[in-house]
């Protein structure tokens, strides 16, 4: 295994144990460590930029929905020592009918962030851009397969045929 490997299975580990104190503590963590929580998920946005009580029922809806239903887990394979995605498979394109950038999903309503209500989408941005948990889980991943597409309905991105 190359020190990279094991680098980004050390990262995903952290993340990884973030996630694991928050559910042992019943959330209580986010409060006790925010400045780890704020590093990992959020490096950039202010600490009055997001409510620690939205985020700690969206974190369990998440959660939930990647524990109890295997489908969505298959939509976003990814092994302990994958490197780090700040943009989608090179296997995606964007679809000639977009009409919004090319760098982001401020013109669709129905966006992977509007629908399952993600509190760190503010306004036009994400307030997680850039960071490990956007690079090593999922958003930082979205979309690299058919499955993804189809489960937010999205409008921006299709598979490339080339």
């Amino acid at each position: 295994m190359s020190m990279s490997n094991i680098k980004h299975a050390a990262i995903r580990i952290y993340l990884y144990f973030l996630l694991f104190i928050f559910f042992i503590s019943g959330g209580l963590s986010l409060f006790i460590f925010a400045p780890l929580y704020k590093g990992a998920f959020a490096p950039s946005a202010s600490y009055k930029s997001f409510n620690p009580l939205v985020i700690w029922l969206h974190i369990y809806k998440i959660m939930w929905r990647s524990i109890s239903n295997k489908s969505y887990r298959d939509l976003y394979p990814q092994r302990l020592t994958d490197e780090p995605q700040y943009s989608n498979a090179c296997s995606m394109r964007i679809k000639e009918s977009w009409q919004g950038s090319a760098d982001n999903c401020d013109m669709c309503s129905s966006s992977c962030c509007a629908q399952i209500k993600c509190p760190m989408f503010k306004g036009k941005r994400c307030l997680s851009y850039g960071s490990l948990y956007f690079g090593y889980l999922y958003c930082g991943r979205y979309p690299s397969n058919q499955g993804q597409i189809d489960l937010y309905d999205c409008p921006k991105w299709e598979v490339s045929t080339e």
